[in-house]
């Protein structure tokens, strides 16, 4: 892999950004390279002059410099995948600055104490190079307080988080030619919507189950629940998992039965605006179970329930499956990164758009 020094690497990355006069493109390029220079100072920190400081503050309140204007060309470069076979790792994390006193336009986090912004991001790794590649695409979110009494119909017609994840995946597209493009969610993205985005994208999928309770069609036909389903599937092998220590926990080696059913998942009964609308009745999908058996007494079995478009009909297939979420905490080590290595919670801004 072919490394660039920070400035060939800022021009490559924001010198192409369209936002609406040369000049603004020019002053990003330069802004980005203060921030890279030395991301965990602050924004008058990095543009010592009063000038280029000046000018990074009204770059930040133009209208046209938008997350989006500023990240598209580095996404659409992401896209570009050549042939192989990828995986588009999403998920979410909170961005706070509740310390930010002025700051204003931001949105809730966790228990509605927090103040700050939501990043769902998708981050691209091509499985042939063993190596992440960039993010395809990402939305900002800012979560509002949920009326009080909401029913579920009402929820459905809003704006909800589960559709974000569906929203980023018609944001990212189709795989370029020759590509083959999957989907990896955590627990976070199961929903049949989000499938349908997928589906629809000509994409495929592996994300872990949430909802073990709900109605699938078995391969017999009858309308049974998920949990109720695995319990017939087919068993592909297993493997022995070595797991080190943890606080409260002694080290151990894990016996892991990995087995595979075939369902249908059927349209929810509750369903939004747009699944009404966008044709999909059901979902043919793999069940990949990973399941530790003979768990010492008063240890948590590791257990995995992954849904796939994928085929499954071998151990190896599975084992692959099993590979493709394993490699999910990559977005979560990224995530880290920008908070902790780019300092991206730092910048004391007064508006959420600034920020964003």
């Amino acid at each position: 892999m072919k490394v660039l020094d920070n400035q060939q690497w800022i021009n490559g990355q924001f010198a192409r950004c369209q936002l609406g006069d040369e000049r603004r493109t020019k002053r990003l390029v330069k802004v980005a390279g203060a921030i890279l220079a030395s991301p965990e100072h602050s924004l008058p920190k990095q543009n010592s002059d009063w000038s280029d400081l000046k000018a990074a503050y009204r770059l930040f309140d133009n209208d046209q410099v938008t997350f989006d204007t500023v990240a598209m060309p580095h996404w659409q470069q992401t896209r570009s995948t050549k042939p192989g076979r990828y995986l588009l790792i999403s998920d979410t994390t909170d961005l706070s600055y509740k310390s930010h006193k002025s700051t204003t336009g931001l949105g809730i986090l966790g228990d509605g104490r927090g103040l700050g912004l939501q990043l769902h991001h998708c981050l691209a790794y091509d499985c042939n190079e063993k190596q992440i590649i960039g993010t395809a695409g990402a939305i900002l979110y800012r979560r509002k307080r949920v009326p009080k009494n909401e029913t579920q119909m009402q929820c459905l017609k809003r704006i909800r988080e589960s559709q974000l994840w569906g929203d980023l995946v018609d944001k990212v597209g189709c795989a370029p030619e020759g590509s083959q493009w999957i989907h990896v969610f955590d627990r976070g993205g199961d929903n049949f919507e989000a499938m349908c985005h997928i589906k629809m994208q000509r994409c495929d999928f592996v994300i872990r189950a949430s909802k073990l309770n709900r109605n699938v069609i078995n391969q017999q036909g009858e309308k049974v629940s998920l949990n109720s389903a695995i319990e017939q599937g087919r068993v592909l092998g297993s493997y022995e998992l070595n797991l080190r220590s943890r606080p409260g926990m002694v080290a151990r080696t894990a016996k892991i039965e990995v087995s595979v059913v075939k369902v249908t998942l059927p349209r929810p009964r509750h369903q939004s605006p747009w699944v009404k609308q966008c044709g999909i009745e059901e979902i043919p999908l793999n069940v990949v179970v990973v399941q530790e058996r003979d768990a010492p007494p008063g240890v948590k079995p590791i257990r995995w329930v992954l849904l796939t478009s994928l085929p499954v009909e071998t151990f190896e297939d599975a084992w692959l499956v099993i590979e493709d979420y394993e490699n999910r905490w990559l977005v979560e080590e990224y995530h880290k990164v920008l908070k902790t290595g780019c300092s991206v919670e730092g910048p004391a801004l007064r508006t959420a758009e600034r920020l964003g």
